[in-house]
């Protein structure tokens, strides 16, 4: 049924309003034109005037947001702006761009070699690597385009997509899924070295069925509960701070799936349902408040008239759609987890932001990984290994130790499957480090320099290289560079 034009007039309002109050203006002078000015690992950003000046809009202020300034001639500046910093309308960043010393800058790089280099005004999104072939997503404004390279960097193949895709995804039946923002795309390289689309099908299948097999063990598929994923203002399954693993065989001799074990950040799911319990309690009184009567005379089952302030229960509540005083959707089991459809009252757009940004956002971490016969699962978040044996039950747990570098911990494993290495991944001032991960002791440390430069938009490992994306400014082009792993 069509909405009326009030609600439809309510729900952007009230969307409008959230998302206009969380925009923070970044502008300064740096006294060079031409510099850009990206946000990491996004593709947005801006650059300067013939007078040096800027403005650049960020408008989540949730996690720390880093800049990246750079210019042919001038050394790279990264300036970092917190959440607390970010809850300012404006933030004033203005230096003097420093000149690059190229004596300096050579000196210990020449390890590092340029890999691939990619067409003009295009940028790499993604890389993947499956069956020897390395391959890449190059994007430009709404279209993108699938490369594939051997191990040297020579080109296999190449086909051109009239649709934009933002990553690369390598499913446990080891397909290579395109993945756009409304659907995905399986393709496949043929004897004949062509790209062949095989299938598409929605996001919502790629989030809710393909991502939920994790890996392949002992005959059976590893499976996971599903987290709920359909933005920030959405809430997530247990807070996203819990995870359950299942086993399912096969030959589908097995009707259900087998509970295999769970992961729970206990203090942070206890902090997130604090905060939302305080959440709906302000919500209820919100709707208890704007209950209005639409009428105070009604027919009672005997027939009878109801008079004013005999009986509340058999008083008609006026009902309707939210976004109007009335209808308290929790209550009602009608809301679909959309927290931006309880935002009543200033005070709980507040509560719901805060929510959002400090205490629901990330998910837990889990990767599984495949040791000596053996299934372990790796609990970044809490620090803790669990270790499934063949006969699908828990023969060890131990906790996972971070021996150096515990503050440059990215909470992330990267997996070599053409070496069947595991390496922790490290930032320090912008630039990554890597360091291997040892089964048995259950132990990582910050090891290697492994990129050319700093906050690579996309940083992998593969054949016993670390590869990292990169976009040169200077000539519009996507970049990867890639260094031996000692």
């Amino acid at each position: 049924m069509k909405k009326p034009p009030t609600l439809t007039f309510l729900l952007l309002f009230v969307a409008s309003s959230l998302f206009a109050q969380t925009k923070t203006t970044v502008y300064g002078n740096l006294g060079v034109e031409n510099v850009n000015i990206s946000i990491v690992n996004t593709p947005y950003g801006t650059s300067t005037d013939t007078k040096g000046g800027y403005e650049l809009s960020l408008y989540d202020r949730s996690t720390t947001v880093n800049l990246y300034y750079s210019c042919i001639g001038y050394q790279d500046t990264i300036v970092s702006l917190t959440p607390k910093l970010l809850q300012r309308d404006s933030i004033n960043i203005s230096f003097k761009m420093r000149k690059t010393s190229y004596d300096l800058q050579e000196v210990g790089v020449s390890a590092y070699s340029d890999f691939y280099r990619s067409g003009t005004n295009r940028n790499i999104a993604d890389i993947a690597f499956l069956d020897g072939n390395i391959y890449l997503l190059e994007n430009k404004p709404k279209t993108s385009t699938m490369v594939v390279l051997d191990t040297d960097g020579g080109e296999l193949a190449r086909k051109d997509f009239d649709q934009l895709f933002e990553k690369l995804h390598i499913d446990a039946f080891d397909d290579l899924i395109l993945v756009g923002q409304d659907s995905c795309l399986q393709v496949y390289l043929d004897e004949k070295q062509g790209i062949l689309p095989v299938s598409t099908f929605s996001r919502d299948d790629y989030r809710n069925k393909l991502l939920k097999i994790v890996c392949e063990y002992n005959g059976a598929y590893i499976v996971k509960a599903l987290v709920h994923d359909k933005g920030l203002y959405w809430l997530k399954y247990n807070h996203g701070k819990s995870q359950d693993f299942f086993y399912i065989k096969e030959d589908g001799s097995m009707e259900k799936p087998q509970y295999l074990c769970s992961f729970i950040d206990t203090l942070g799911y206890r902090a997130c349902q604090s905060k939302w319990m305080k959440i709906q309690n302000e919500y209820h009184q919100a709707m208890a408040e704007n209950f209005t009567l639409e009428s105070t005379h009604e027919e009672n089952g005997d027939g009878h008239q109801v008079r004013e302030g005999e009986s509340i229960t058999s008083i008609r509540i006026k009902k309707s759609e939210r976004g109007s005083p009335g209808i308290d959707l929790i209550n009602e089991e009608i809301w679909d987890g959309n927290l931006v459809r309880l935002a009543e009252t200033p005070t709980l757009l507040g509560m719901i932001q805060w929510y959002c940004s400090m205490m629901a956002k990330k998910e837990f971490q889990i990767v599984p990984l495949k040791v000596n016969g053996m299934l372990q699962f790796v609990g970044l978040d809490n620090r803790e290994i669990v270790e499934i044996g063949p006969d699908f039950k828990v023969a060890k747990r131990q906790q996972l130790k971070i021996t150096s570098g515990e503050q440059f911990f990215q909470n992330e494993f990267l997996t070599d499957k053409a070496t069947g290495k595991t390496y922790g991944l490290f930032v320090d001032n912008g630039m990554s480090y890597i360091g291997l991960y040892n089964p048995e002791a259950g132990t990582v440390g910050m090891g290697q320099k492994a990129s050319k430069k700093i906050f690579p938009r996309v940083f992998k490992v593969h054949g016993g290289y670390a590869y990292s994306v990169f976009f040169d400014s200077g000539s519009n082009r996507g970049v990867i560079s890639r260094v031996k792993i000692e």
